[in-house]
């Protein structure tokens, strides 16, 4: 009965799959890989190289199991192989820019990170404490690991430069093959043209007000405190851009239930 306990309390603590390293040691962990050159590599060789013994050591696991959930390699018969997407990062024919996309592709990959950019994509990212606590709960990542789990989703988020200002951004990346002011489309350029014949702004005493009618002909207003820096603009500049058209969606449908 006791060994029944024990099995069952092991399943219990089942972690659901999560990223342990980086992607940024990853890449490291690759780059190692194909020094050794051919289509694959035995385990035996890379853990020479890492200066390790046994092939279940964490740091070598760990990056084993990253590295295959980012699509970097595969593995079979105690041997690594690189993907094509590994060889490109390491070699890209087309500059840095091709390793910065496939980088953020990589990044993409693993399941968890996949439901983790649904949920946050164009949102602050939680801090880590509370993420980890969300990847707990409703991730199925267990309490011993729930840290390092958020701190590497951060990081590879932080390293591939998707982070602005805490809020989880790939608008930069996917419009970056073409310059995004010189690809404004005429319903857009329509848009802001209405607004700045519509709207006023002017400063009060303390600070700034801008105002934009309704229909209605009532007036919506938005205030600015008159001692913030520029990196305060640039943050509100990004909220506005990022969490107004959510708030203003949420707005739509309390009215119409209303």
């Amino acid at each position: 009965m006791a060994a029944e306990k024990n099995s069952l309390n092991k399943q219990r603590e089942k972690s659901s799959l999560y990223p342990a390293v980086s992607i940024s040691e990853c890449c490291d962990f690759i780059k190692l890989i194909d020094t050794f050159g051919g289509k694959s590599v035995s385990y035996a060789s890379i853990l020479d190289k890492m200066k390790l013994t046994s092939p279940t050591t964490k740091s070598f696991t760990t990056r084993i199991s990253a590295s295959k959930q980012y699509g970097f390699i595969t593995t079979g018969g105690s041997t690594v192989q690189l993907t094509e997407l590994a060889r490109h990062i390491i070699y890209p024919p087309d500059g840095p820019e091709e390793t910065q996309r496939l980088l953020i592709e990589s990044f993409s990959k693993p399941p968890l990170y996949e439901k983790l950019i649904e949920r946050f994509k164009d949102k602050a990212i939680p801090p880590k404490e509370q993420l980890s606590n969300i990847l707990m709960n409703e991730y199925r990542i267990i309490k011993r690991v729930k840290d390092i789990a958020a701190e590497c989703f951060i990081e590879s988020a932080s390293y591939l430069g998707l982070l602005k200002n805490g809020v989880l951004c790939f608008d930069a990346i996917e419009d970056n093959p073409n310059d995004p002011e010189k690809n404004t489309s005429a319903e857009e350029t329509s848009n802001s043209d209405v607004q700045n014949e519509s709207s006023s702004s002017y400063q009060q005493e303390g600070g700034y007000n801008f105002e934009i009618p309704t229909l209605g002909k009532k007036v919506a207003r938005f205030y600015i405190p008159g001692d913030v820096t520029e990196k305060d603009v640039a943050y509100i500049k990004l909220y506005i851009e990022k969490m107004l058209p959510d708030f203003l969606d949420n707005l739509k449908s309390e009215i119409k239930q209303e």
